[in-house]
């Protein structure tokens, strides 16, 4: 335990020593962030918090020699991080952004022996060894899910990183209660490096406003990180994968929810809005601050619940199924968000500003799709808020 507290320490404090100084020249490496139509923070960030947590997080893994994770997640992790740094600097194409993080997420999970998944206690044996190859492609597919997811859920001051903490902590106590000690040291230290970073994003009595972002490159290798940890557990721990999706359920299923509404609305899933569950709660006036702890502490919810199933042996089929609980939770949720953005819009309002805030279950006629660097000339009421 000692050499968790030590590392922690240490992974903690050069988090904080780098964010310091990368603040000091990420302007002139033109790694800033400007306020624009739907960016409404009050003037420029730095985009450095992301770089700073994975310098940390090698440098005392890789330092102290006490890291079980392989080359391949180095190398992955690394891509990853290169490409959202790219994007930061200059913004990328979706396709290049999609082709880049499949490849990075193909060094992850491609050297794992095996499944790459551990489904072994829900399907016949027989199946399992003849879906190999199909297990290779999910695990693959839900990296890239969860890298995106974590890009779409840094909308708000603390909401990205405090999410990626609660996540890391229940894979670090889930890997403890395993006896996986190495699996749940990388963990612990990875959370250290996070928290090192919100100690300067997320908003407190001590801190009115972020002054630094995770930046694209920062939410991409954290969703990569995490869906790698994810899947390491559920091989090394024999837990079945689909059990540990309640520790990121909240922030897969906004995904999901986002591309669904976007496509049935006739719109390019991958173009920004506003329809982020972040977005849809500060549209009910709660407050930036009020905003993260609601979808954090949901986060947390659910992966205790993932946790105590775990702990007391809930079966795998009914922990799986427990999964539409949080998902209809949010469906309903967004349905009357949606229904009252709708009800307050002026009369007066242009088919393209109604199809920005239309409600999710009505199909709005077909409407222009805006890139993810245009806006609507005139932005609705939900546009005009405060939001990040």
């Amino acid at each position: 335990m000692s050499l968790w507290f030590t590392n922690s320490i240490v992974a903690l404090s050069v988090t904080v020593l780098l964010v310091l100084f990368l603040k000091k020249v990420s302007y002139s490496l033109a790694l800033v962030d400007h306020p624009d139509d739907r960016k409404r923070h009050e003037c420029v960030v730095p985009l450095c918090g992301g770089i700073a947590i994975f310098s940390a997080f090698s440098f005392v893994m890789l330092s102290k020699g006490t890291t079980v994770l392989p080359v391949s997640f180095w190398a992955g992790g690394f891509l990853i991080l290169c490409i959202g740094v790219m994007d930061d600097r200059s913004e990328l194409s979706a396709i290049a952004r999609l082709v880049g993080q499949l490849l990075a997420a193909g060094i992850l999970i491609v050297p794992l022996a095996g499944s790459s998944i551990y489904v072994a206690n829900m399907l016949p044996l027989a199946l399992v060894a003849t879906a190999a190859p199909i297990l290779m492609i999910i695990a693959i597919l839900f990296v890239v899910g969860l890298i995106n997811s974590w890009n779409m859920i840094d909308g708000v001051d603390g909401l990205a990183g405090g999410c990626a903490a609660t996540a890391i902590f229940w894979v670090t106590l889930i890997s403890s209660w395993k006896g996986l000690e190495d699996l749940g040291l990388s963990s612990f230290v990875l959370l250290a490096a996070v928290c090192g970073f919100l100690l300067f994003n997320m908003r407190s009595r001590w801190l009115s406003r972020a002054n630094i972002f995770l930046g694209d490159a920062g939410s991409t290798v954290l969703g990569a990180t995490i869906a790698y940890l994810l899947i390491t557990l559920s091989r090394q721990g024999e837990i079945a994968f689909p059990v540990l999706l309640w520790i990121v359920i909240v922030p897969v299923t906004d995904t999901i929810s986002l591309i669904v509404r976007r496509l049935y609305a006739g719109r390019n899933p991958l173009t920004a809005d506003r329809w982020h569950l972040h977005h849809l709660l500060l549209d009910q006036s709660y407050s930036q601050s009020t905003t993260t702890n609601i979808i954090v502490a949901s986060s947390a919810l659910c992966g205790s619940l993932g946790f105590i199933g775990l702990v007391v042996g809930v079966s795998n089929y009914a922990m799986t199924f427990g999964l539409i609980f949080p998902i209809a939770i949010h469906s309903a949720f967004v349905f009357a968000a949606s229904a009252t953005a709708s009800n307050n819009k002026p009369r007066s309002v242009t088919v393209s500003q109604f199809n920005v805030v239309a409600p999710v279950l009505l199909r709005p006629e077909p409407t222009k799709s805006f890139g993810p660097s245009q806006q609507p000339t005139q932005p609705s009421p939900a546009i005009l808020s405060d939001a990040v």
